[in-house]
């Protein structure tokens, strides 16, 4: 039985289908052949230990050889075919009209008249080159039982009058569309060409097409640019329209959808009903609590047109956490995106208003501001924050990248006095908010470095003021619980107090940066200020009762006057200042980053700052700590050459890194080859290269924009015009004198007066460094009448009396 199954292939193979019928047959007798082979091998190593082989086993051997290189080909050729058939299907997708059209794709045959039954009767009555399309049901006393039976009924089929029979297959599996169309028995050889297109025009609307994904994908692109749909929606449009007849991505939603067109929309049920593992009763006992919440709150602080802001929470988590304190134990609580659409919408007529219930009649409402200005060097910055990042990715656990802000003040009032937090105008005695925060590096720079533990400190804005030291101390007390600032870093005073962090907490290598002047939401420590002014939005403060003692001031630096000459008042004004500070740091504690909670710290005393500076007075004996400015610095050589030894100094960026000498510094505590400092950007083009490419080269500050000040040479080398200028053409008239404009003229408190552009119809201030007379009002209304204004250019020409002294901005954006 092998052997004749074997002998199918030697024998030519004529055609592929030929070969795939083969491959067929040969898969039944193949486990069989296995064996055999098995049973030759068995009796070849029985030979090898009696006797030499015979010929006949080599014969044996050499036919199965053959067996296998034939079936090996029969393999190979299945394989191209199937090739052939997956390019051809990728080929018919991936374009963009359908693999068959109706006027492409049907083919005609002409049958003569000869009486048969079937089919005829309805062909005889109809009108000359109308198409009749074939239909089992109607036209069969039984449909057909396979496609083969179908195939000889057509062509067997022979009807009383002479017709055409049409075929149309749209491929994709579906049967071939049959219909026939009537035609006179004496037409000519033209009118046979000319009849078959007439038919197939008034049929081509309703034969189906099945349509590519790459004609669906292009009408999605286009109708995305101009509105969103849904997908099902705009599957079920497309195949309305296109008479599109593919297999839909999900046919019971085509359904639902085709039956909500015809108006049944009674048949779309709620299927929120089969949702039986969370049914929505159960979360019906804390919304109860949660509408006796809300209801109970009867004080809310009152704005203009007629809206109430509720002052007693902080954020929608703090009102489910005291809506969940009072329900009983085990009640499920929802989450913040299911309690939220039981509020009323802000907006009623939007699409997402559909969402919200109104059951609570509460808005969730955030109130944002934020304005940027432009500088030169932002880009410059940025790249250089990247690099820090970078720095801090290479380096892995060896690192601790921490980052702070401060100078948040916070709104006080006297004793019987609130002060709501959000008042404006002058602004009263107030704690400052410090802000740090510990991050969490991540493995990849494209990641987020905004999570890890936030620290919160609370000071004194009077006796507990914000300084480089300060800072340094409430750096060195988180580093050494759990182990960048906003100041300027070129200042001598935040240089020393990095050199304290330093020494004090025995770092490798310290790298502080700051950002550039008006760019301080990009530190990220400013993002966590949002998260604060929840805590301190709607809510009024007061200091506790003092007796008096400080009421006639009303400056800090009264205060302390007052306390330098009068010292018992110290502790007076910490017991009244101090609930304050409490209670701020306990609306802090309830807010979160990151499901993290925010952890206040304890303002650092003056002695804790004092015994930072012990590293200051040991390093540099003829340092005067109280003159840490630049003017009195640069006589110390001892500061300067460490400066030299150890640091390395930029215009936003201050490192500072261990030497080499062990009589000078502790040897490192890692033995890291990362420790190098921290390059400065390299413009590549419009952009700045990449940390792997510049984190080995030393690049000096010559590409940072603002490095070099060139001083404008052209005024000095502009000849005024001789005589009148008002004789002089207005162009000349500019030249000839320009003034230079101080930036502290741009100033609110010098605002004097506006003026229109005559083509953006935007309104610019006029300043001026003093109040202007009447006369001088009076010249520049009549320079403004006289000549037409526009962005960019001088208020007042040359010739003009008070050029140099009225000013706008030539410089917008």
């Amino acid at each position: 039985m092998v052997q004749r199954n074997l002998k199918m292939h030697k024998s030519s193979v004529a055609d592929e289908g030929e070969c795939i019928v083969q491959v067929i047959t040969n898969a039944l007798w193949l486990p069989e052949l296995f064996a055999q082979f098995q049973g030759f091998n068995d009796l070849k190593r029985k030979k090898l230990k009696s006797q030499p082989l015979q010929q006949a086993d080599d014969v044996h051997w050499q036919q199965f050889k053959e067996e296998i290189e034939c079936l090996a080909k029969c393999l190979v050729h299945y394989k191209m075919k199937l090739g052939k058939q997956t390019n051809k299907s990728n080929t018919q997708t991936r374009s963009a009209k359908p693999p068959r059209t109706v006027g492409n794709d049907i083919s005609v045959e002409f049958r003569a008249k000869t009486p048969f039954k079937l089919f005829d009767e309805e062909v005889k009555t109809c009108d000359f080159l109308k198409p009749i399309l074939f239909d089992e049901s109607v036209h069969l006393a039984s449909p057909f039982e396979n496609r083969m039976q179908m195939k000889r009924f057509f062509d067997e089929l022979s009807l009383s009058v002479d017709v055409d029979l049409y075929r149309y297959c749209p491929g994709g599996g579906v049967s071939t569309i049959m219909f026939v169309a009537k035609v006179p028995s004496n037409r000519s050889a033209n009118d046979a060409h000319i009849q078959p297109i007439r038919v197939i025009a008034q049929i081509h609307n309703k034969l189906p097409e099945y349509h590519t994904r790459a004609m669906k994908r292009e009408l999605r692109q286009k109708i995305g640019l101009i509105a969103k749909i849904q997908p099902g929606i705009l599957d079920f449009v497309y195949k309305e329209l296109a008479l599109d007849a593919s297999v839909a991505s999900n046919p019971e939603m085509q359904q639902r959808i085709k039956m909500i067109s015809l108006g049944e929309t009674g048949l779309v049920p709620d299927l929120r009903e089969l949702n039986t593992g969370r049914p929505s009763d159960n979360f019906d006992v804390f919304y109860e609590k949660l509408e006796d919440v809300v209801e109970n709150v009867t004080v809310a602080y009152e704005r203009r047109h007629g809206v109430a802001h509720f002052n007693h929470w902080i954020s929608l988590g703090d009102l489910i956490s005291q809506a969940a304190e009072k329900c009983p134990e085990g009640t499920l609580v929802p989450s913040k995106s299911l309690v939220r659409l039981r509020f009323t919408p802000r907006n009623p007529y939007t699409h997402s208003a559909l969402n919200f219930t109104s059951h609570i009649p509460v808005q969730y409402k955030i109130q944002m501001r934020q304005l940027r200005v432009q500088h030169q060097n932002q880009h410059y910055c940025a790249a250089q924050f990247k690099y820090f990042k970078s720095k801090a990715i290479e380096l892995g656990p060896d690192a601790i990248m921490l980052c702070c802000d401060d100078k948040a003040k916070v709104p006080v009032g006297d004793p019987g006095v609130l002060v709501s937090t959000g008042v404006r105008g002058s602004k009263t005695l107030a704690p400052v908010s410090e802000l740090y925060i510990e991050y969490e590096i991540p493995l990849d720079i494209e990641k987020s470095f905004v999570r890890g533990q936030v620290n919160v400190v609370v000071n004194d804005s009077v006796f507990q003021t914000s300084g480089p030291f300060r800072h340094a101390a409430i750096m060195c007390t988180i580093l050494a619980k759990h182990g960048g600032t906003d100041q300027r870093n070129t200042l001598e005073s935040v240089k020393c107090a990095a050199i304290c962090i330093f020494k004090e907490m025995n770092l490798d290598m310290l790298i502080l940066g700051r950002c550039t002047p008006g760019h301080s939401w990009v530190n990220p420590a400013e993002r966590i200020m949002s998260i604060l002014n929840l805590g301190l939005q709607n809510c009024a403060l007061e200091r506790a009762y003092d007796d008096g003692m400080f009421k006639p001031c009303n400056r800090m630096a009264q205060i302390r006057e007052r306390t330098e000459k009068h010292p018992e008042l110290k502790p007076v004004w910490e017991a009244s200042i101090g609930p304050v500070q409490k209670k701020v740091e306990g609306r802090f504690q309830r807010l979160k980053l990151k499901d993290v909670p925010l952890r206040p710290f304890d303002p650092i005393s003056d002695e804790n700052i004092s015994l930072l500076q012990c590293h200051l007075r040991s390093l540099f004996p003829e340092m005067d700590l109280t003159k840490l400015q630049k003017i009195y610095t640069k006589k110390i050589m001892s500061y300067h050459s460490y400066l030299e030894k150890h640091c390395r100094q930029r215009h936003y960026t201050f490192q500072i890194r261990k030497c080499e000498d062990k009589g000078c510094c502790i040897p490192p505590t890692v033995d890291c080859q990362n420790f190098t400092w921290l390059p400065n950007p390299i413009p590549d083009g419009e952009h700045y290269k990449s940390y792997s490419d510049v984190k080995n080269q030393d690049a000096t500050e010559e590409d940072r924009p603002t490095y070099q000040k060139v001083e404008s040479t052209e005024r000095k080398n502009i000849q005024k015009p001789k005589g009148n200028l008002r004789s002089a053409p207005l162009s000349v008239q500019r030249n000839a004198d320009e003034p230079t404009h101080d930036a502290s003229i741009f100033t609110a408190q010098n605002a004097r007066s506006i003026t229109e552009c005559c083509e953006c119809r935007k309104p610019r201030v006029i300043y001026t460094k003093h109040k202007l007379t009447e006369r001088q009002l009076v010249q520049v209304s009549l320079q403004l009448s006289e000549f037409d204004y526009t962005c960019g250019s001088y208020i007042t020409t040359p010739a003009n009396k008070l050029h140099g002294v009225v000013h706008v901005r030539t410089q917008l954006s």
